[in-house]
């Protein structure tokens, strides 16, 4: 029996030193990400600032990210897309950009009959493609209750377009 609290108290002492090493790293990894965002404005007052951190790639130039702003809403079984413009806006001195989501909730959709009760769906609003770069975050402002998404797309085959 005491061989085995011994046992465990040795398993809860590397356990807890694993804790504090990985929080020492990721702590480090959020100073470093906060220094990246002193030159972006803070969010104004009903707007949340959000941002994308995205790790390093060998060829960066084979990706893009996509993205998709949108909101949770309650809705029909119709399609639906959120109205609003994301707008990419210059971080003045910096040579940097960031985007700007508006939108007043709004949506349009098709007009199918549904015979399902409403429900609460990520609607989303057209989409943009940006370049990838791990050495910059992407900050997006948008209003507050709505949620920021992203994809990373990767080039398969770089095609050549025929002369005709």
């Amino acid at each position: 029996m005491r061989k085995y609290s011994k046992l465990l108290l040795l398993v809860a002492f590397l356990m807890s030193l694993t804790t504090s090493v990985a929080t020492a790293q990721s702590m480090k990894l959020n100073q470093e990400q906060q220094k990246m965002l002193e030159p972006f404005p803070k969010a104004q007052a009903g707007m949340v600032r959000h941002v994308i951190f995205v790790p390093k790639k060998s060829d960066e130039n084979n990706f893009k990210i996509e993205i998709i702003p949108g909101k949770v809403l309650n809705v029909d079984c119709n399609h639906h897309t959120l109205m609003g413009k994301l707008e990419e806006k210059d971080l003045q001195g910096w040579g940097y950009s960031y985007f700007e989501f508006t939108s007043n909730g709004q949506t349009r959709s098709t007009m199918m009959m549904c015979n399902k009760p409403n429900e609460d769906r990520f609607i989303s609003a057209v989409t943009k493609l940006v370049r990838y770069n791990s050495k910059l975050p992407i900050v997006i402002y948008a209003p507050e209750g709505y949620t920021i998404k992203y994809n990373t797309w990767k080039v398969a085959k770089t095609e050549t377009a025929p002369t005709l």
